[in-house]
C-alpha cells in the first residue's frame, strides 16, 4: 500500500492484550476514534498506524464494544418506524462497558 492509500481497517488493542480488527467506517461510529483517525485534527499517530491502543479496557470489553460500532453502523440508517433490535449485553460488565462508552463516545 503507498503512502496516499487509505486503510480500510484499523486495529483496536485491549490493555490485556486482545486485539480487534475492524472497518475505519464502522469504528468512526465512535466519534473519539473518529477525531484520532482524523488527519486534519493534528495528526495523531493512530491516523498514521490504523492502530489504536486503549490501556484502561479490558478485552472482553473492547470486544463488546466493537459489537456495539458494528450495531450501530448496521442500524444507524434505519427509519423511525422500523424496528430495531435491542442490543443486549451482560450485567457483570455493564459498569466497565458504560465507562468506556463514554470515553469513546459511541
Amino acid at each position: 500500500m503507498s503512502d496516499t492509500e487509505e486503510s480500510p481497517t484499523v486495529k483496536l488493542t485491549s490493555g490485556d492484550g486482545f486485539s480487534f480488527i475492524i472497518d475505519k467506517a464502522v469504528a468512526k461510529q465512535s466519534a473519539t476514534i473518529k477525531n484520532m483517525l482524523d488527519m486534519s485534527t493534528g495528526g495523531f499517530t493512530e491516523a498514521l498506524t490504523n492502530e489504536i491502543s486503549f490501556p484502561e479496557i479490558k478485552g472482553q470489553v473492547l470486544e463488546r464494544v466493537c459489537q456495539y460500532l458494528f450495531y450501530k453502523y448496521r442500524y444507524s440508517d434505519e427509519g423511525a418506524t422500523d424496528r430495531v433490535p435491542d442490543f443486549e449485553f451482560d450485567l457483570e460488565v455493564s459498569l466497565e462497558l458504560l465507562m468506556a462508552a463514554d470515553y469513546l463516545d459511541c
